[in-house]
């Protein structure tokens, strides 16, 4: 019987009657036989005769490949084999030939046609529920047969070695096709690495000395699609044609050495660690700090670049790569180190031009002792205890000062001014004043309410000014005396106080007379000329810390009221002088 013929008979016509239960209906009416040739034998399955395989099949019960692969056991097949040319009798296909006549073909008649109809729909019955899932059966192992058999001794489509598709080869030609290509690139191949866009060094098939042998991922390339019975290989095919399998054959095992020493020889070359900005503190100078800036850091990950290179070898991928190292963020950057070293207040009291030198040294000497001085945060500075005991020993020279309501010769007559520009530079600065008291009378180099004395007697009375530093940062303080800006001819006594940036907030030391007091006090004589003075008026004054932000007044803080008394006119007596 032809194959296309013997197809017919195996297969459903759209859903309508198989062909090979037609052809039994019709030889149960043909023939009025009994017992085998009227009835369905069941197939024996032990005569079914499984075909052989070419290939790397050798039986369909154990698979084996060619020399050096190594695949899954299959199992047996149960299934039959039907290509057209069955060996198998009719009485196991389920119905019996019939001897062909050769005669002419005799016109039906009517009554056999109606027999046949009527065997067909007995047969129909018969076979019921258990007729209509074998024959799904069939036609569901034919499918898979038809998606699997033909790949029995070929790579399964959706299997790629070094790029090559080896879907539809047998293991020899892909054996050959992934060696040829690796023969042709070898040579040719070369890397070239570049930092910056200019090259490091070139790395070359030679230089590597990889010996790559395709047989160890050929042989888990072949294992796609030939592993487990046939549903399951039916099953690998179908997610083989969403997911293909890719893998390359030159996996570095060899002598990876060069490129080891290589990228480390780079990475030592690349690698820089970041450097901080730094801050050097110099007092000798009205901006007292200098800054260095930061310096990014370079870090260089040499895995990625070796697992690229080895990518390339695998492929025998020419080409550069690029070296692109991390880069290293500085800890602390300029910006943001001087924000803790900004000017917060910049004071000065101006020294008369006829101020003694031994008072003007007495200012710079405790000034030097001031100047560069670093108050920590939460810390009290005092006047007293940073200059000391004003001294001959210790720098200090005599001079006018104040005492008690007089004019007198003093060791160190003069550091009022210091004190006093101190204060006014600590108000400004938001610091938080402490112990502060004002001159019984008025001073040349500033007004009322403004100033801040101090005194240190031997063994008796001592007046100290102090403050504290409420930041979260250290304070640091330049004192010194030069020439005034505005006249060259006179000095200046000036402070400025440095710490954490106050932003867009300043503050200002501002005074307010409350109350005159008018001099009712009879005049007093004195023996020397120079004394001679007119009569003062006392004075009562309000002094207040003033908060400006952006320019506007933001807060008012009052510090102290203090009172100036009237002093009495001091008129020279030649008789006292000549007594």
């Amino acid at each position: 019987m032809a194959y296309t013929e013997q197809n017919r008979r195996n297969q459903t016509n759209n859903g309508q009657i198989p062909g090979r239960v037609e052809d039994a209906a019709r030889s149960m009416a043909s023939h009025a036989s009994s017992g085998p040739r009227r009835g369905y034998i069941p197939p024996d399955n032990s005569r079914i005769q499984t075909p052989q395989q070419g290939g790397w099949q050798q039986n369909r019960g154990q698979q084996a490949g060619p020399y050096g692969y190594y695949s899954a056991q299959r199992q047996p097949q149960q299934q039959p084999y039907y290509n057209g040319q069955s060996q198998t009798t009719g009485s196991q296909r389920g119905y019996i030939f019939s001897p062909v006549q050769n005669k002419q073909p005799q016109k039906p008649k009517k009554h056999h046609t109606v027999l046949i109809v009527f065997t067909v729909l007995l047969l129909l019955g018969a076979l019921g529920t258990g007729g209509y899932f074998g024959i799904t059966h069939y036609l569901h192992m034919k499918t898979i047969n038809e998606k699997v058999e033909p790949y029995n001794s070929l790579f399964c489509p959706g299997v790629y070695v070094d790029g090559i598709h080896l879907g539809g080869m047998t293991p020899e030609q892909a054996m050959n096709s992934v060696q040829s290509q690796i023969q042709q690139r070898h040579d040719a191949w070369k890397v070239q690495l570049t930092y910056e866009g200019a090259q490091v060094i070139e790395i070359n098939s030679d230089m590597l000395e990889f010996n790559v042998d395709p047989r160890q991922v050929l042989n888990l390339a072949w294992q796609q699609g030939h592993t487990g019975d046939e549903e399951q290989r039916y099953e690998e095919m179908l997610r083989l044609e969403q997911e293909p399998y890719v893998r390359y054959t030159a996996m570095p095992e060899g002598n990876t050495g060069v490129i080891d020493q290589k990228l480390a020889q780079i990475k030592e070359a690349i690698d820089t660690p970041a450097v901080d900005s730094t801050v050097t503190y110099d007092p000798t100078q009205l901006y007292p700090f200098v800054f260095t800036d930061e310096a990014y850091g370079r870090s260089l990950d040499t895995e990625p670049i070796k697992e690229r290179l080895y990518q390339m070898v695998s492929t025998m991928e020419s080409g550069t790569v690029e070296i692109v190292p991390e880069r290293l963020e500085p800890a602390i950057r300029k910006a943001d180190l001087m924000k803790h070293y900004m000017l917060r207040s910049d004071k000065y009291t101006p020294i008369s031009k006829h101020s003694p030198e031994n008072r003007n040294n007495n200012i710079r000497r405790a000034f030097e002792l001031i100047n560069g001085y670093v108050l920590e945060p939460g810390k009290t500075f005092s006047f007293n205890k940073v200059v000391g005991e004003r001294t001959v020993e210790r720098g200090f020279f005599e001079a006018e000062e104040y005492v008690n309501d007089e004019h007198v010769k003093g060791i160190g007559g003069g550091v009022c001014q210091a004190s006093t520009t101190l204060y006014q530079a600590a108000v400004c600065a938001g610091l938080q004043i402490g112990n502060r008291e004002p001159h019984s009378d008025s001073v040349s180099y500033t007004g009322y309410g403004e100033d801040a004395t101090v005194f240190w007697f031997k063994g008796g009375k001592k007046i100290d000014f102090t403050f504290k530093n409420n930041t979260e940062n250290d304070i640091y303080i330049i004192a010194c005396v030069q020439p005034d800006p505005s006249n060259k001819k006179r000095l200046i006594a000036r402070v400025l106080i440095y710490g954490e940036d106050m932003g867009d907030v300043r503050y200002e030391l501002e005074t307010t007379e409350v109350e005159t007091i008018p001099c009712m006090l009879a005049p007093k004589y004195v023996s020397d000329k120079s004394e001679t003075a007119k009569a003062k008026d006392g004075h009562v004054v309000d002094s207040y810390r003033v908060e400006y932000t952006n320019g506007v007044e933001t807060d008012r803080k009052k510090l102290y009221r203090d009172t100036y008394e009237p002093k009495p006119e001091k008129i020279y007596d030649p008789a006292m002088a000549g007594s």
